[in-house]
């Protein structure tokens, strides 16, 4: 009983120092933040200022009504590896992608939304 409760926790023990994890963690150029993005007010911000708050819109859709969209994109990924001595190894990969889209219908901002995606 004795024998089997010391292999016991010697297998627990060594199974702290059997996993390796390293992970690393990029972020691409971000067109917007959080924090401007809730600066929009429909009806009330135009057109120059979320051109100087976030840039030329990385894509632009125009309906024959004339009402615009503007399109933002925001691309994070993290990298992980997970190693068991040297016998296995396990890469993932992960990217969370953020889409911010604009409206505008004569210069103002009528509506916005923000998708997140991660693959």
């Amino acid at each position: 009983m004795l024998k089997t409760m010391a292999l016991t926790g010697a297998m627990l023990m060594m199974t702290g120092c059997l996993f390796t994890v390293d992970s690393d963690h990029r972020s691409g150029a971000a067109s917007w933040n959080e924090h401007d993005v809730a600066r929009i007010v429909r009806g009330q911000t135009s057109e120059s200022w979320v051109r100087t708050s976030f840039g030329e819109p990385m894509r632009t859709t125009v309906f024959e009504d004339g009402t615009q969209v503007w399109h933002y994109t925001n691309t994070a990924e993290e990298d992980t590896e997970v190693g068991l001595f040297l016998l296995f190894h396990i890469d993932v990969e992960r990217e969370v992608r953020q889409d911010l889209s604009i409206e505008f219908s004569q210069g103002v901002v009528t509506d916005y939304w923000v998708k997140e995606r991660r693959s």
